[in-house]
């Protein structure tokens, strides 16, 4: 697996984004090796988002790919540095 793919992500993040995201993800990593998460537009994300971040960090790992996110808003980005996620997903 080499290359990357970029997944732009929703302005809300939350349960209702989970069928997409997911199918997203899984499709990405099916053909690279870094998967980024583009996230100009999310204004918003609570813990089912942040679940669904840990769960595609965990299965991006046992295929030996990898999730940054990128572009992120003060407001959600400060609630994942809160969550300690930075400890797990890049984020830049």
């Amino acid at each position: 697996m080499s290359g990357s793919t970029v997944i732009k992500m929703p302005k809300r993040f939350d349960y209702s984004s989970s069928a997409t995201f997911n199918r997203d993800v899984l499709s990405a990593l099916e053909c690279a090796g870094t998967v980024t998460l583009d996230c100009a537009e999310m204004e918003y994300i609570d813990s089912a988002g942040i679940g669904l971040l840990v769960m595609s960090q965990k299965k991006a790992q046992s295929r030996e790919s990898k999730i940054v996110m990128t572009n992120l808003l003060s407001a959600p980005k400060e609630i994942l540095q809160l969550a300690n996620l930075q400890k797990i997903i890049e984020m830049s």
